[in-house]
């Protein structure tokens, strides 16, 4: 019987062998910090337990059982004062983590069913196109109400050791030259999501009110104001202090457009602090969201937004390409930016160009 020749591997294939090896002995650690998160945090620590090399947890002065339920999935705790600062703990976790790349997680956040397992591929990945961390699609729900689809955003909750955080709260990775983390990979919905409870209902107020606290206690102190213009907006807005929050959104949308996750939100609420306001405030509703198509173009919301005004202002003309660019928009958006157009306001923008149509007597627009 003929013997059957061995095939011969290329010298790439070899190397891919070599680094596919590499990948599954380099070492991974998750992280928290938590504070009475006895109901959250088993569930967060499972949903990585066997995937990654090691759990740590930083508690920062639980009275629940969160320790002992932390120590009983086999994370090392690390107990240490709250200061009213995000950062301090989530560094003092860094310090402690002796992995490779490190998996960052709030207590209140999870992997769903056969995320986890993509980590390390995905991170292969990163490496190969030198990139040092991962950006995942995060997935907030209302656990209030059945689990109900709040949005979605993109967040950096993957990256290679040797980073650190900024910032008192809606902290920011950034390097060890304290640069903004720029060389990022975006991992696929169907490959990898995280679930988020925290903004659920029963929390969000409470959270809003806590939020500013901080918020206001850094831009007294902070070299980078301008850093939390944007969340201020967003805290006010949610304490319904619409004064304020027009106030800071208008000083986040002065910096320009940045390429960071959900960018788009301080355009977002201005718009609707003027859409609720009377016509006398027609004409800055017609310039906000011309500035808003101008810095996100592909966000068909915004599209929809600024044909509504030019209704309002009696340009049926321009209203209708607008909406039509909305509606393309909307049946082709690929972006990262979380959008809020869905199917119920594109059956609206329809209905709006069938009356804008008759108003200019029916023209092929």
């Amino acid at each position: 019987m003929k013997k059957q020749k061995r095939a011969v591997k290329s010298k790439e294939q070899l190397l891919f062998d070599m680094s596919a090896k590499k990948f599954e002995s380099m070492k991974i650690s998750a992280c928290w910090i938590a504070r009475n998160e006895e109901k959250n945090l088993p569930r967060s620590l499972e949903s990585v337990k066997g995937v990654v090399d090691e759990l740590i947890v930083v508690d920062t002065g639980s009275t629940d059982g969160t320790i002992d339920a932390a120590r009983s999935l086999g994370a090392k705790v690390i107990e240490t004062e709250w200061a009213d600062d995000f950062s301090t703990p989530r560094n003092l976790a860094l310090e402690h983590a002796t992995g490779d790349w490190i998996v960052f997680l709030d207590a209140d956040e999870y992997f769903p069913e056969g995320a986890a397992p993509n980590i390390r591929p995905s991170i292969r990945l990163a490496v190969q196109r030198r990139k040092i961390a991962l950006l995942i699609n995060l997935v907030n729900i209302d656990i209030d109400k059945g689990n109900e689809l709040i949005d979605s955003t993109y967040l950096c909750r993957v990256f290679k050791s040797g980073l650190h955080y900024v910032g008192r709260i809606h902290e920011e990775l950034r390097t060890a030259e304290n640069k903004p983390v720029d060389k990022i990979l975006a991992v696929p919905d169907n490959v990898m999501q995280i679930v988020h409870t925290g903004y659920s209902s029963g929390v969000n107020r409470d959270k809003a009110a806590r939020n500013l606290r901080m918020l206001l206690a850094e831009l007294d102190s902070s070299a980078e104001p301008e850093r939390i213009y944007g969340y201020l907006a967003q805290c006010y807005n949610g304490l319904d202090d619409f004064e304020n929050a027009e106030k800071y959104a208008r000083l986040d949308i002065e910096r320009g457009r940045r390429d960071s996750t959900f960018a788009s939100s301080s355009h977002r609420i201005l718009i609707n602090i003027l859409s609720s306001a009377d016509v006398s405030r027609l004409d800055e509703r017609l310039s906000e969201a011309e500035r808003a198509v101008e810095d996100f173009p592909s966000m068909p919301e915004f599209r929809a937004e600024l044909a509504e005004c030019l209704a309002a202002s009696g340009d049926y003309a321009r209203a209708v390409r607008e909406m039509k660019q909305a509606l393309r928009h909307y049946e082709n958006y690929k972006g990262m930016e979380p959008t809020t157009f869905d199917r119920s306001m594109a059956n609206v923008a329809d209905d709006r160009l069938e009356q804008w149509n008759k108003l200019i007597g029916g023209q092929n627009l």
